[in-house]
């Protein structure tokens, strides 16, 4: 997106929006000077600083397209979207032609989730301007968002066409084919993220491992983003294990006693560490395109997670329960599209006066209170607060018949397990359960419940209730 201010040269303003007393006079170079070192400290991320320095600007020019344009773009980086939205309205009522003010709008929409009126002002973009790269990439992130991807990937080629330097478009555009379905492009094409300021390469001395033989050497694979690519990804260890490779695996403090029980694993590493000795590396998330996975072949390969076999969580029974069944409700505060993801724990009340259900609750953190603070204490066994660890986690799952989860790292490690798992996912989900289908493309065991409408839980809950009696009966 348009995240970096522009200054243009002031323009002329009406007498309707002069200002009533002017900070800095008559003086418009002293302006111009003012809001250049307001825009530097929002390019630094001073964002509180660059904030306040556009409020004071605004006294002096409160009509002025691009002090209201930068500081729309401030407070969506800020995560003030409505003011954000505001102050791009602004802008826009300035200088309506302007196809940047016009794709700043849709942006900070899109950030708001408004993302059919995010289209129109996309739209109008590019309309104004036919060869505007950066209006066709915003655009393209919008339809992407709205799982019009086939639209999408066709605005992606069109700015890469524009701007064949763009290395944030390949990334997304390699994002939208995985949704598509095209795994073998699109993982090729992510590669292009390692290009990216905020994917650093690692320092290491051994070279990066690009597919060459393995037969007799050491290869320490390292996580680049998340726990769930950890737990996805690591599969492909077991390939690698294959091809005769010593295999090292670099991981979260948090994973480190679960991936010890891998038999395809041979040294387990927390980050902060001392690392053993190693011939070559690679990101876990470059793993299939680094091995050409046989992507058709994966969903019916053995479940390559395992609980340890000594843990202190035993789950309890009740005579009457016919089946065991744990549930995990929200993400964790500030993770991505955490608000999209989760649902609210009332949610399964409807479930819990079930006699032959017996609920175990997996949540951590600060949504593991929702247990107690919606009187379920007796309906849903807090086990989620005796859980330090993704080890620990496991050995809970091994108990369940089902788990039923949104999208997080837990749902990738039951599945990974082959424990039967039902993924509640947004009507647009994240690639990796890429778009549209009950089948994950990852795990034979998961099944995925999708939004038929944005935001509506609804119709996902009276699927999953009436699938939970089908599963009772067999």
């Amino acid at each position: 997106m348009n995240d970096t201010p522009t200054i243009y040269p002031t323009k002329p303003e009406s007498q309707a929006s002069a200002a009533p007393t002017p900070l800095f006079g008559s003086d418009t170079d002293s302006f111009v000077q003012q809001l250049r070192l307001a825009a530097q400290a929002h390019r630094a991320g001073r964002l509180d600083e660059a904030i306040a320095s556009y409020l004071r600007l605004l006294a002096v020019r409160p009509y002025h397209a691009e002090l209201h344009n930068n500081l729309g773009v401030a407070l969506r980086l800020a995560g003030k979207l409505e003011a954000s939205v505001s102050h791009h309205r602004l802008s826009l009522a300035a200088d309506p032609d302007n196809p940047a003010l016009h794709s700043n709008l849709g942006n900070a929409l899109r950030a708001a989730n408004r993302l059919d009126e995010a289209v129109k002002h996309h739209f109008q973009s590019i309309t104004l301007n036919r060869d505007y790269a950066e209006g066709f990439f915003n655009l393209a992130l919008c339809l992407r968002d709205l799982g019009r991807l086939d639209e999408s990937v066709g605005c992606f080629g069109r700015a890469l066409s524009l701007n064949p330097d763009n290395r944030r478009a390949r990334v997304e555009l390699a994002i939208a084919l995985l949704m598509r379905g095209e795994l073998a492009t699109g993982f090729a094409s992510y590669e292009a993220r390692k290009r990216l300021p905020e994917t650093p390469a690692p320092e290491f001395s051994q070279p990066a491992w690009n597919g060459e033989p393995l037969q007799g050497k050491r290869i320490l694979l390292y996580p680049e983003q998340g726990l769930s690519d950890v737990l996805l990804f690591v599969r492909f260890a077991r390939e690698l294990k294959r091809r005769g490779a010593s295999v090292i695996v670099l991981c979260q403090a948090l994973l480190k006693e679960l991936l010890r029980a891998s038999d395809f694993i041979d040294e387990v590493v927390a980050e902060g560490e001392k690392l053993p000795p190693f011939d070559v590396h690679a990101s876990m998330v470059s793993l299939p395109h680094l091995c050409k996975a046989d992507f058709a072949a994966l969903p019916g390969e053995a479940p390559y997670l395992r609980a340890p076999d000594d843990s202190r969580i035993k789950l309890g029974r009740l005579d009457r329960a016919r089946l065991r069944v744990g549930i995990y409700w929200a993400a964790m505060p500030g993770q991505s599209q955490d608000r999209q993801r989760s649902v609210s724990f009332s949610n399964f009340l409807a479930f819990a006066g079930d006699p032959e259900l017996l609920m175990f609750g997996l949540q951590g953190g600060v949504h593991q209170k929702d247990i107690q603070q919606s009187g379920a204490g007796g309906l849903v066994h807090d086990v989620g607060r005796g859980i330090f660890d993704f080890a620990e986690a496991a050995t809970a799952l091994s108990q369940l018949d089902l788990l039923i989860s949104i999208d997080a790292p837990i749902a990738h490690l039951a599945a990974a397990m082959g424990v039967k798992t039902w993924v509640l996912l947004p009507s647009v989900a994240d690639w990796r359960w890429q778009l549209g289908g009950t089948e994950a493309p990852w795990y034979p065991t998961a099944r995925l419940f999708r939004q038929t409408v944005p935001g509506d839980w609804t119709a996902v809950f009276a699927t999953v209730r009436a699938e939970l009696e089908s599963l009772k009966r067999r």
